[in-house]
C-alpha cells in the first residue's frame, strides 16, 4: 500500500523497515542517484492544503524536519516533499503537522524556491506511478489502520491533451510519436539532458527538453517512431514556439512504435498507471505512425548504405580498439554485406578487443566505425556482444589523396564509416535491450547469414590484427593451417597495413610513383643476403662506394698482407714509436715470438703498465695475436 501505519507497539521504526534498505541523511543526498533501496525519516513542520494541477491530477505539499538529537545548524535540515497521484487523497487526512514519517521509492529534484524559502537545495517527489511508499509513525493508542485502508473502486482517470490545444503555462499529460530525439548525453552542467519533438494526428508538434540526474531517469527512447506519454510536463515559450519541460512528478512511459510488437512500457518506473484506455491509445498512434512514411522509416541496412549518406545502424559489437585520444573503433555487423569497397581502421593488436576467431569469421560481414570526441567515452564503456543502435552514421568516401589522422596520404578510393562528434542530429550511441523487436529482428539476421567457418592461408591474409605479440589467442584452426603450409614451402606473413587492399604487381608497374600498396606475390629472391651488405663503403676522397667484404674475403686479404710483410720484413726491427725483441722457445717446432713495447713515459716507471704487440712466426708466417695490456712485470733480454 501507498500509505502504510508503523506502531510503536510492534518495535524499533528500523526493525519494522527491514528489507527497505538503509536510512540516508539529507546532507547525503544527491542527483541523479537511485533511491530504491535507501529511506529517510523527518517530522511534518508544515502542512499545506492539496491543490490541483493544469491537468486536473492534486497535489499534496509537505515541509519535513530531519530528526536528529542535535539541534539543526541551517535550514538545509528541512526539505519540502511533494506527493502526487492517488496517495494525495490518502496522506492529506491522514498526515498531521508534528507526525514522522517515512519516505521510500522517492525522487530527488532540484528546488526552484531554495533560494526564497531558504531550505534544501533539493526537493522529495513521489508517486504511486513511482512506487513511492509513505510510513506514518504513531503511537500504540492511535490505530490509523480504518483511516489508511480504502474502499479502491478504480483507478483515477487522466486526462490528455491533444498537441494542438496546449498552452503557454499549461502544466498537462500528452501522447505523441517520437519524430526527432538525441540520445541522452551530459550537459554543460553535472545533469543528463534530452530532446524530444513529438507529434501527432492533430498536425502539430512539440518539441521538449528533460534533464535528469543520470540517463536512466530520462525518457527511454531507441529510434524514431516510438510512441510516448509524458505525464506532469510544463509548457512554457521559447524562440517562439511551444517548448514542454519536465514539471515535479514527470514520469514517462515509452512504446516500440513497430506495428506488430509488444506493448510493453519503457520506464525506470517500478509501477505506473496503465489502463485498457491507454493501449487503445498506443494501437491508434502506431497504426497512425505507420501509415506516415515521413514519421515512421524503416531501418538501413549495411547491404543498402549509398555513399555520402547519413543513417542510424542497428548492429551487434564484435570489437573495439583506441585509434588515438580523441577516436576509436567499433567493429559491428548486421547480418548483411555491404556492397562498396571499405577502409579498414587500422589499429595497435596490443589495445584490440574481441575475439580474434570471431573477428577473422566474419571478416567479409563486419565495417569498422570510427567514432569522434564525446562518443569515446561511451565507446569505451561498451561491453563486446551487445546489440547497439549507432545514430546519424557518415557514409564518407575517401578518393586517391586524401587527409587520413591529420595527415595527408594516398591511399585508394574506398568507403568509411565515421561517428562524428556533438550531439547534432541526433548523433549518438545506444545499448538496445535483449527483448526489443529491433534486436529480435537482428539476431534472425545475424543466425542466417553466418559464414561458414574455412579458414585458408589466402584468407588469413585478410585478417586485420594478427599478431605474435598480441594477447589475444589465435585460433586452433589458423594455427593448424599455418603449421601445414610451412612444411610445404616457406610463407611469410605481414601483419602491418591489413587495412590496405593487395594490389597486383602488374599494377603496381603501370602506376606513378609515390604510392603505398601491399601485395602478396611469391618470394624468387632478395639481396642482400646478409645484413651487412646494405651498408656500404665510402671513400671521401675519391667519391667511391664499395661492398663490404665478407669473412672469407677479409680472411683472405689478411693472409696475403701478412704474407707479404713477413717476405719483406723477415727481420725484427724498431720503429720510432715501439722496440722490439724476440723470445725463441725450446720446442720441436723452434718458434720465434716477436714482442714490440710501446714506447711511452711510464715505460720504465710502470713497466707492468705498458702496451705491447706480440706476433709468432710459424714457418715465415705473421699472424696477429692480439693488442693487449701487460698484467704483469715484463723484462728485457
Amino acid at each position: 500500500m501507498p500509505l502504510q501505519q508503523l506502531r510503536e507497539c510492534d518495535g524499533p521504526i528500523e526493525t519494522q523497515l527491514s528489507g527497505k534498505g538503509e536510512w540516508i541523511e539529507y546532507d547525503k543526498l544527491q542527483l541523479g542517484s537511485a533511491y530504491t533501496d535507501k529511506y529517510v525519516k523527518g517530522t511534518i513542520s508544515v502542512k499545506y492544503p492539496s491543490c490541483k494541477l493544469g491537468t486536473g491530477e492534486k497535489v499534496f505539499k509537505i515541509v519535513l524536519e530531519e530528526s536528529s538529537l542535535q539541534p539543526p545548524t541551517s535550514n538545509q535540515a528541512s526539505i519540502n516533499t511533494f506527493i502526487f497521484g492517488e496517495l494525495v487523497g490518502d496522506c492529506e487526512n491522514v498526515l498531521k503537522q508534528g507526525d514522522t514519517v517515512v519516505l521510500t521509492n522517492f525522487q530527488v529534484s532540484k528546488s526552484p524556491s531554495a533560494g526564497q524559502d531558504g531550505r534544501h537545495a533539493f526537493q522529495f517527489e513521489l508517486s504511486d506511478e513511482t512506487g513511492g511508499t509513505v510510513f506514518v509513525c504513531s503511537r500504540a493508542e492511535n490505530n490509523l489502520a480504518p483511516i489508511i485502508r480504502r474502499q479502491k473502486v478504480g483507478m483515477k482517470d487522466y486526462t490528455y491533451v491533444p498537441l494542438n490545444r496546449i498552452k503557454d503555462g499549461a502544466l498537462v499529460n500528452v501522447y505523441g510519436v517520437v519524430k526527432f530525439f538525441k540520445p541522452p548525453y551530459r550537459s554543460k552542467g553535472t545533469d543528463y539532458c534530452t530532446t524530444v519533438t513529438i507529434v501527432d494526428p492533430s498536425d502539430e508538434k512539440l518539441h521538449c527538453v528533460f534533464f535528469g540526474g543520470n540517463a536512466d531517469q530520462l525518457p527511454k527512447i531507441y529510434k524514431v517512431g516510438d510512441v510516448v506519454r509524458f505525464h506532469r510536463v510544463k509548457i512554457q515559450a521559447f524562440n517562439h514556439e511551444l517548448q514542454a519541460i519536465s514539471a515535479p512528478g514527470f514520469s514517462a512511459l515509452t512504446f516500440d512504435g513497430a506495428q506488430n510488437a509488444p506493448i510493453k512500457p519503457r520506464t525506470a518506473s517500478k509501477s505506473y498507471c496503465f489502463k485498457s484506455t491507454d493501449q487503445r491509445m498506443v494501437e491508434e498512434l502506431r497504426r497512425w505512425a505507420n501509415a506516415n512514411t515521413s514519421i515512421f522509416k524503416s531501418g538501413i541496412k549495411l547491404s543498402d548504405v549509398k555513399p555520402a549518406e547519413y543513417f542510424d545502424l542497428t548492429c551487434q559489437l564484435i570489437a573495439k580498439a583506441p585509434v588515438d585520444r580523441s577516436a576509436m573503433m567499433l567493429k559491428v555487423w548486421d547480418g548483411t554485406k555491404c556492397p562498396h569497397v571499405l577502409k579498414h581502421v587500422p589499429v595497435d593488436s596490443k589495445t584490440l578487443e574481441g575475439d580474434l576467431g570471431e573477428i577473422h569469421r566474419l571478416r567479409q560481414l563486419t565495417v569498422d566505425v570510427l567514432v569522434y570526441d564525446n562518443h569515446t567515452n561511451v565507446a569505451n564503456s561498451l561491453k563486446l556482444g551487445t546489440y547497439l543502435r549507432i545514430c546519424n552514421i557518415h557514409a564518407k568516401v575517401t578518393t586517391a589523396s586524401t587527409e587520413k589522422y591529420n595527415e595527408s596520404v594516398d591511399a585508394e578510393p574506398g568507403m568509411e564509416f565515421q561517428l562524428h562528434g556533438g550531439t547534432s542530429y541526433g548523433r549518438g550511441i545506444m545499448v538496445l535491450p535483449s527483448d526489443s523487436s529491433d534486436v529480435q529482428q537482428l539476431k534472425q539476421s545475424l543466425q542466417s547469414d553466418f559464414p561458414s567457418d574455412q579458414d585458408s592461408m589466402e584468407d588469413l591474409s585478410q585478417l586485420d590484427i594478427l599478431n605474435s605479440s598480441s594477447e589475444l589467442s589465435v585460433p586452433q584452426e589458423i594455427s593448424s593451417t599455418c603449421v601445414e603450409r610451412c612444411h610445404e614451402e616457406p610463407a611469410t606473413v605481414l601483419t602491418a597495413h591489413q587495412h590496405i587492399s593487395p594490389t597486383s604487381l602488374k599494377e603496381v608497374l603501370d602506376r606513378t610513383a609515390p604510392c603505398k600498396y601491399r601485395t602478396r606475390a611469391k618470394l624468387v629472391n632478395y639481396e642482400p643476403k646478409a645484413l651487412y651488405q646494405s651498408v656500404k663503403l665510402y671513400c671521401s676522397k675519391c667519391h667511391s662506394l664499395q661492398e663490404i667484404p665478407d669473412d672469407d674475403d677479409i680472411d683472405t686479404l689478411l693472409e696475403e698482407a701478412f704474407s707479404a710483410d713477413a717476405a719483406t720484413h723477415s727481420q725484427p726491427h724498431d720503429a720510432g714509436w715501439y722496440e722490439t725483441t724476440i723470445w725463441e722457445q725450446g720446442d720441436p717446432k723452434q718458434r720465434q715470438i716477436i714482442v714490440r713495447f710501446v714506447k711511452s713515459s711510464r715505460l720504465q716507471r710502470f713497466p707492468e703498465r705498458s702496451t705491447i704487440l706480440v706476433e709468432e712466426i710459424i714457418d715465415n708466417v705473421l699472424s696477429v695475436m692480439a693488442d693487449l695490456e701487460a698484467s704483469r712485470r715484463i723484462g728485457y733480454s
